[in-house]
């Protein structure tokens, strides 16, 4: 059965046992690792609900430890670091069995300040002058089967139009830049903490693949084994995960293994957050 934008929202809903303990599950598509997004996105959700109500999500930061099982429960360990009056701090780590597989740690700010300076987007094509993932990778798509991809799960939730797709068998060496257009393809709603957690599932999906379009690999490549290590985010404005939004993203370096990927977020043409993430890419031929 096709994984449908209302189960990414229960998903995201947690299950809270305590004040400051909360139960999740994974959405389940082929792939036996949980999706590094969904680690992020409920993670935002669950240090989120233990803050006072007028106290907001500026920035957060994870690493991922270990890999997730999907069939597993996890539970989100969130731990109060600082409750002031314009600031809130939270710690997080969310296990499996007692097995640490992620932590992250939130700063939420009450809003203050009346001066307001974004940087304005790009200038770029407009979505529907795009190509469409699913277009693009159509002849592809076949190869996906029993490959433990989350590509399908994103495909599902997500229509993303881009003018840098390349092919996940061969796609040879590129220059480390990318842009794609999202949407998510069902309304969300307009809770502020739920928009901004829709905007970490989706955006965990693209910065290390950028980073390391130099090397040449492609997704199905057999001889390639990649993983997220850690990735930051800092939330400017408001955001409608449902509506058009533009990821600009860039790999600014590669080293011992790892690439560094950086995205900015735009919508309605002003930046609404930033996306920093390391990723670890291993060849099997080159040890």
């Amino acid at each position: 059965m096709a994984v449908t934008v209302s189960d990414l929202l229960c998903l995201l809903r947690l299950e809270r046992q305590d004040q400051w303990l909360f139960n999740g599950s994974s959405l389940t598509s082929g792939a036996q690792r949980v999706y590094g997004g969904q680690m992020l996105g409920q993670s935002i959700m669950a240090m989120g609900q233990t803050v006072p109500e007028a106290h907001h999500l500026h920035s957060m930061q994870g690493y991922f430890l270990q890999p997730g099982d999907v069939q597993k429960t996890i539970s989100f360990n969130v731990q109060p670091i600082r409750d002031g009056r314009n600031f809130s701090t939270r710690l997080l780590l969310a296990c499996q069995e007692g097995r640490p597989i992620f932590s992250g740690a939130a700063s939420f700010q009450h809003a203050e300040g009346v001066h307001r300076r974004l940087s304005p987007m790009p200038s770029v094509t407009p979505p529907l002058g795009m190509i469409s993932e699913a277009e693009y990778y159509a002849d592809e798509l076949p190869l996906l089967a029993g490959c433990h991809s989350h590509t399908p799960l994103l495909m599902s939730l997500f229509e993303r139009r881009s003018e840098h797709w390349r092919s996940w068998v061969r796609p040879g060496p590129r220059d480390p830049v990318n842009g794609i257009w999202c949407r998510l393809r069902e309304p969300c709603g307009d809770d502020p903490l739920l928009c901004q957690a829709l905007l970490a599932y989706v955006c965990d999906m693209d910065l290390m693949n950028t980073a390391m379009r130099p090397r040449g690999v492609g997704a199905l490549d057999p001889s390639a084994h990649a993983a997220s290590l850690d990735h930051a985010m800092w939330f400017h404005a408001a955001v409608q995960p449902d509506r058009w939004f533009y990821y600009d993203l860039a790999g600014p370096g590669a080293v011992n293994n790892r690439g560094l990927g950086s995205g900015s977020l735009y919508q309605d043409g002003v930046l609404v957050a930033t996306a920093m993430q390391e990723g670890l890419l291993r060849e099997s031929q080159s040890g």
